[in-house]
C-alpha cells in the first residue's frame, strides 16, 4: 500500500481528481501521550485513524462518517502556509510539547484567544476550563492583558484578524469593559467574546457599554431550543436567557454568532431548529459556528462511537433536516478562500492573513437570505466557486507583474469573474456587482464599518443578509494529528508570554494545565466563582 503524508496532501491536493487515502500522519497515544505514527484510511466508505503504542496497544478512531465528503474537503483546500515571522527563540522540546510558538509552526494566527478568567457563573458538567472544575482561580490583571495583546500582535507582521476573550466566563471579569478597550487600541478587525450570555441577558446597559468599548461580535453558547439539553449539559434552563441576550446585544448594535456544541444522541436533532432560528432572526444573528464535541476525558471506544459527531455528520444533518445546503456541493475548507486573500494583498499592497489550517480542521459556507421572503440560498448554488477561485489565482499572478495602469487593469480583470456568476439561479436582485461588493466587505471590513452602528446601518439598508455556517472540529487525544497542530490558525496567548495552538492548549500536552499551575491561586470558596 502506498501512503501519502498529510503534508504532501495539503501541498498537492488542490484540484486533485483522485482519492487521497490512505494518509500517513503522526498522532498521540491517548493514555501516555507518546508521539506515534498513524494511518488515516478508508473502510466501508468511512474514514478512520489507526495507531499503535508499544505500551498501550492499538487505538482505532473514527475521523469521518463519509469518505467522499472527507476527500472533497482535502481536494478543495487551496491554502499555502505562511509561517510566523517571530517564533519563540531558544531551545524547545519536540512538537507538540514545545509550543510557544516554535519555528516549525506553519501558519500565522488568524484568531487569538485570551482567557480573561476561569471563573464562571455556570457550572456546566461538560466544561474543562472553569475554576470549580480546576479547583484553582486564574484571573488576569489589565497589565497582563495589555502585555498579552502586544504579544498577539507581534508574532507576525500582519496581526491576527480577530481577538477573542474566553474563559471561564469572560464577562464576569471585574475589568471586562477595560479589557475590551485595550483590545480596541490594537485595531483588530474584530474583537469578540465567547460567552454563555447570562450577563448580556440580565443587563441591557452592560451590552451597550461593551459595544461602546469595542466589542463587535459575540460567540454565544447555544446548544439548541429545548431546555432539556441545557439542563443536561449546562445544569439549568437557558433558552429564554439566550434569546434575551441576543435581543439585548442587537439593541447595542452587536451581532451574535451561535455556537452549538453538538453531541450525537444529545442535540444533533436540534440542528435544523437552530438554523431555522438563525434565519428567523437574521438581523440579529450573523452566523452559526457548529462545534462537534471533543472528548476531554477518558472514554471507551463504544461510547465514543455513540457520541462522536464529525464534519460529515454535520453536513448530512443540515441537508436532511433543512434541505437548504447540499452536503457535497456547498461545503469548503477554510483555506479555499486563500486565492481571494492573495488578490486583496496584490491590490492593496498590504500583507493578508492566510487561513492555512488543515482542511480537516473545519468547513464553511454562506447562505444569502432574502429578508422579505425568508428564502435562503448557499453561494455555491449560483456561483461556480471552484473555477472562480482558480481564475482569481491567475489574476493575482498577473497583477504581480503589472507595473502601470494597475487600477484600470484591476477593474478589467474583476469583470472577467462575471462568467462564474449565474444571476438566474441566484437571489432576485442580487447582481454580480452585489456579489463583488459582498466579497470586498471582507477585504476592507474595518474601513467600511468603523463602528458597530455603521455596520448595522449598512446591513439594514439592504434586503439581503449573509449567514455564515461554519464548523471547526477541535481535536482530542483520540483523533489528534500533529499535522493539524502545526497548521493551526486559532491560538491562545498565555500569561507566560507564549502562544499555543488551540489543540495543544486544551488537549494532548494540554499546556493550559501547566499555565494554570504557574499562575493560578487556590480556590478559597465557591463565592470566588460567582
Amino acid at each position: 500500500m502506498n501512503y501519502l503524508t498529510t503534508e504532501s496532501v495539503l501541498k498537492h491536493s488542490q484540484r486533485s481528481s483522485t482519492r487521497s487515502l490512505p494518509l500517513a500522519t503522526q498522532s498521540l497515544c491517548p493514555i501516555c501521550l507518546a508521539v506515534l505514527d498513524a494511518t488515516i484510511y478508508e473502510c466501508e466508505e468511512q474514514v478512520y485513524m489507526e495507531k499503535f503504542c508499544p505500551v498501550h496497544g492499538f487505538c482505532n478512531e473514527l475521523i469521518s462518517t463519509d469518505a467522499r465528503f472527507f476527500s472533497l474537503t482535502l481536494e478543495r483546500n487551496l491554502a499555502k502556509s505562511r509561517k510566523v515571522t517571530n517564533p519563540l527563540k531558544g531551545e524547545q522540546d519536540s512538537c507538540p510539547n514545545g509550543c510557544g510558538i516554535c519555528r516549525d509552526h506553519r501558519s500565522a494566527p488568524v484568531m487569538m484567544n485570551i482567557d480573561l478568567t476561569n471563573r464562571c457563573n455556570l457550572n456546566c458538567p461538560i466544561c474543562f476550563a472553569n475554576a470549580n472544575a480546576r479547583g484553582k482561580l486564574l484571573e488576569l490583571s489589565i497589565e497582563q492583558v495589555s502585555e498579552m495583546l502586544d504579544t498577539a500582535c507581534a508574532v507576525h507582521e500582519a496581526k491576527p484578524i480577530c481577538l477573542q476573550y474566553t474563559g471561564g466566563e469572560p464577562t464576569v471579569h471585574p475589568n471586562f469593559i477595560q479589557a475590551l478597550a485595550e483590545a480596541r487600541k490594537r485595531d483588530f478587525a474584530q474583537v469578540q467574546v465567547a460567552t454563555n450570555g447570562l450577563r448580556f441577558a440580565s443587563n441591557e446597559e452592560f451590552a451597550a457599554r461593551a459595544s461602546e468599548a469595542g466589542l463587535n461580535t459575540v460567540y454565544l453558547q447555544f446548544d439548541g431550543l429545548d431546555d432539556r439539553i441545557y439542563r443536561k449539559n449546562r445544569g439549568r434552563d437557558l433558552v429564554e436567557v439566550k434569546i434575551q441576550a441576543i435581543d439585548n446585544l442587537y439593541k447595542a448594535d452587536i451581532r451574535t454568532i451561535l455556537v452549538p456544541t453538538i453531541v450525537k444522541g444529545t442535540n444533533d436533532d436540534q440542528i435544523g431548529e437552530i438554523l431555522k432560528f438563525a434565519l428567523d432572526n437574521i438581523d440579529k444573528v450573523a452566523g452559526i459556528s457548529w462545534q462537534p464535541v471533543a472528548f476531554t476525558g477518558r472514554i471507551d471506544y463504544e461510547q465514543r462511537l455513540e457520541q462522536r459527531f464529525t464534519l460529515a455528520d454535520l453536513a448530512r444533518e443540515i441537508e436532511s433536516q433543512t434541505g437548504l445546503v447540499d452536503m457535497y456541493r456547498d461545503w469548503y475548507p477554510f483555506g479555499f478562500i486563500d486565492p481571494f486573500n492573495k488578490l486583496i494583498e496584490a491590490i492593496s499592497g498590504e500583507m493578508q492573513i492566510t487561513m492555512s489550517c488543515s482542511p480537516m480542521c473545519g468547513v464553511a459556507t454562506y447562505l444569502i437570505v432574502n429578508t422579505q421572503t425568508g428564502r435562503a440560498l448557499p453561494v455555491p448554488a449560483f456561483v461556480d466557486v471552484d473555477p472562480l477561485m482558480e481564475k482569481i489565482a491567475t489574476i493575482t499572478e498577473q497583477l504581480k507583474h503589472q507595473r502601470f495602469f494597475r487600477k484600470i487593469s484591476i477593474m478589467q480583470k474583476l469583470k472577467e469573474l462575471r462568467g462564474y456568476y449565474h444571476a438566474e439561479r441566484g437571489p432576485a436582485g442580487w447582481k454580480f456587482d452585489t456579489f463583488v461588493d459582498f466579497m470586498m466587505d471582507f477585504a476592507d471590513f474595518r474601513k467600511r464599518f468603523p463602528s458597530n452602528s455603521s455596520r448595522q446601518k449598512t446591513i439594514g439598508n439592504t434586503p439581503y443578509r449573509a449567514l455564515l455556517l461554519a464548523s471547526m472540529h477541535f481535536q482530542d487525544v483520540y483523533n489528534y494529528q500533529l499535522d493539524r497542530v502545526r497548521n493551526c490558525v486559532v491560538h491562545y496567548v498565555a500569561p507566560d508570554g507564549r502562544i499555543y495552538p488551540f489543540c495543544t492548549y486544551n488537549c494532548g500536552p494540554c499546556h493550559r494545565n501547566r499555565v494554570e499551575q504557574t499562575f493560578a491561586v487556590p480556590l478559597k470558596n465557591t463565592a470566588d466563582v460567582s
